[in-house]
């Protein structure tokens, strides 16, 4: 993965150059439990060490199953700066007004759970203005909601790496932010290690009461959020092999 972080990196320097320095704009997408963030945090930190700076020290990636990788030291100067699509999922109280509020709460995740309009006009405004100062939302596992983040995308940003679920997904609203991508990543991983890794890590986090009712939800949830993102997705520019995907190469 090293190996990829440096291509992928030197690929979006190289993009930012051709540019005249407009914001380049780099969404990695792919099922629940694939390394998203675990891609995410050290191809910002990369991109930020070859465009401005000696290279910030990161911690050896670890398996997205068993830990979430460690966030890299952004600053408000820095060119390259991550941002989740989890900021934009619907708070709780607003679950609670859906037609099917049980529906909604369970299956929360789902694309139907996500505040796509909202997170097109970020994206839009990203795009268009690279002057003004963009602000969004971050997801608070504490609270499990979604909540401000403490400093807005500046125009010293010009470098945005947006991770989540449905960067990629090919239906309405989501396909139009994807174009707007100037490099499109999705991470690839085995079904049976991705379905482990959910169990695992959704166990860590106590988010059924027993272990049957949480496998049960991995299989009804995440398991089927993976499939549409694998079956319903916008081209991507790169597709990569999720860290430590044993199933990797056969």
């Amino acid at each position: 993965m090293d190996a990829e972080v440096k291509r992928l990196a030197q690929k979006a320097v190289d993009l930012y150059k051709s540019k005249d320095n407009s914001r380049i704009l780099i969404c990695i997408g792919g099922p629940p439990g694939c390394g998203k963030s675990t891609l995410a945090f050290p191809l910002v930190d990369k991109i930020n060490s070859l465009l401005s700076s000696p290279p910030t020290h990161h911690p050896s990636i670890v398996d997205s199953s068993t830990a979430l990788a460690t966030q890299p030291q952004e600053s408000p100067d820095k060119p390259a700066v991550s941002v989740s699509l989890d900021g934009w999922h619907y708070p709780r109280a607003i679950l609670d007004t859906f037609p099917d509020p049980q529906e909604a709460h369970y299956y929360r995740g789902a694309p139907f759970t996500f505040d796509v309009d909202s997170y097109l006009k970020f994206v839009q405004k990203l795009k268009q203005d690279t002057e003004e100062e963009v602000g969004y939302f971050e997801f608070d596992h504490a609270l499990k909601d979604p909540t401000p983040a403490p400093r807005p995308i500046t125009r010293k940003n010009r470098i945005v790496v947006i991770e989540g679920l449905y960067c990629l997904l090919d239906e309405d609203k989501w396909r139009d932010a994807a174009e707007m991508m100037d490099l499109k990543i999705f991470v690839e991983v085995d079904e049976e290690v991705e379905r482990e890794r959910l169990i695992e890590r959704n166990y860590k986090a106590g988010l059924a009461s027993t272990r049957e009712l949480l496998i049960e939800r991995v299989d009804a949830s995440d398991m089927r959020n993976g499939r549409t993102v694998r079956s319903t997705r916008v081209t991507p520019t790169d597709i990569v092999w999720s860290i430590q995907d044993p199933s990797h190469g056969k």
